[in-house]
């Protein structure tokens, strides 16, 4: 079965199929981010902090014990929403699959774009993950998903979990992980705002096209808003972090 679907450049979504299976989901997208983003909020700023702080990048690490327990806490409930949604996924429940994939993708990279960093074992630190220095890694990721997608290696909530994850982490690579190619030539501040609304804009009218003109299924427009949630996502981080 594939997972990814075969699109019909002549198949066009009804505005009941829309409103249902894009503009809902899309809602429910960023309650999900709401969700993750308030107890990660309060849970860093809880208990002392279990190592001495560390200057990382530009950046200075705060190793507390509440963010200790929320990077445990999320990296269990990725595990146990990525399997969930994989059983859901292999019964035809698209919601399902797509909320709880969409959520897992979301906690690992709370996990380790978030978390990860900012402790070290034996004295040495993770790179955060949105630093140019990852860019192998970025490659690699890229071609698993590839791979995956020749091979239909994952089913639709691995798919929605991975996505998520990788939607979440560009996000903030379009700006944090480009900015060194670029810093002899622009400040950071216009680069944030630039380079969030360029891609951001790209990536909201190609959800729109995407919608409109190429999907045909369920998963498809799905898939459509989670475009959307990324592409306006980064738009309102890079005007944030500006």
């Amino acid at each position: 079965m594939k997972v990814l679907e075969n699109y019909s450049k002549h198949v066009r979504s009804t505005p009941k199929e829309i409103g249902r299976e894009y503009f809902l989901p899309l809602i429910v997208e960023f309650g999900i981010l709401i969700l993750c983003i308030i107890p990660f909020s309060l849970f860093v700023k809880i208990g002392s902090m279990v190592q001495e702080p560390s200057l990382v990048g530009d950046d200075l690490t705060k190793p507390t014990a509440g963010r200790l327990a929320f990077g445990l806490i999320a990296l269990v409930l990725w595990f146990v929403f990525s399997w969930v949604a994989s059983k859901a996924a292999k019964n035809d429940r698209h919601y399902a699959s797509s909320f709880l994939g969409f959520a897992a993708g979301i906690l690992l990279w709370q996990f380790i774009g978030e978390i990860s960093w900012h402790f070290s074992i034996g004295g040495v630190h993770f790179v955060p993950f949105e630093s140019v220095t990852t860019f192998p890694i970025a490659c690699m990721f890229i071609l698993l998903m590839l791979y995956g997608k020749k091979h239909h290696s994952f089913d639709w909530g691995i798919w929605c979990m991975l996505l998520s994850f990788a939607f979440n982490w560009m996000g903030h690579y379009v700006m944090e992980g480009t900015y060194p190619f670029v810093e002899s030539y622009v400040d950071e501040h216009t680069w944030n705002v630039w380079a969030s609304l360029v891609s951001g804009i790209c990536g909201f009218i190609y959800s729109i096209l995407f919608l409109l003109f190429r999907v045909k299924t369920r998963r498809g427009r799905i898939l459509a808003s989670m475009i959307t949630y990324i592409s306006i996502g980064v738009i309102a981080f890079g005007l944030m972090e500006g």
